[in-house]
């Protein structure tokens, strides 16, 4: 075999290997939302909201959603249906949609009788604090700000119920 051969089988370990290194660094580095993160979101008006804002309640649920997202709606609507299941838990809505659409969703959550903030996620940065997610990816912690449960894609108000009654 040739020189080249071997030189471009030389180049192409040493680039694979550094792709597996670099891909195993971010991986790692990747955050762990076992303990509820510090976070800073923006309101509906701009104004920007941490972790330490949240109300001193028994549980807080974050649930990174889309208000296009008929997984995302279909888990509020059973929630806001059983809302005496929720009277201890802060409902925290984490977006990356448009304000405009936010807005819409909020003028629908309104009058239902739960308690909740939406929050806007334009930069993209929830992933930062929380890990991977996709939309819908729902997180209950409890009040000393441990994680409960993390539910991957839409989840049912029963479901999340059954782990803030389960203390």
């Amino acid at each position: 075999m040739s020189k080249k051969f071997y030189l471009f089988c030389a180049i192409l370990i040493c680039l694979l290997a550094t792709m597996l290194y670099f891909i195993t660094v971010k991986i790692k580095a990747q955050p762990n939302a076992a303990q509820l993160p510090n976070f800073t979101f923006k309101t509906l008006n701009g104004q920007p909201f941490t972790q330490k804002q949240l109300p001193e309640k028994e549980h807080h649920l974050i649930l990174y959603f889309s208000p296009d997202c008929h997984y995302c709606t279909d888990e509020m609507d059973d929630i806001i249906k059983n809302k005496d299941w929720f009277a201890q838990c802060y409902i925290l809505l984490v977006s990356p949609s448009s304000i405009q659409q936010l807005n819409a969703y909020h003028q629908y959550l309104v009058n239902k009788g739960i308690k909740y903030q939406i929050l806007s996620d334009s930069k993209y940065q929830f992933s930062n604090y929380f890990g991977p997610a996709n939309i819908p990816t729902s997180y209950l912690y409890s009040r000393n700000k441990q994680l409960v449960k993390k539910f991957n894609g839409g989840t049912t108000a029963k479901n999340i119920y059954s782990f803030i009654n389960a203390k």
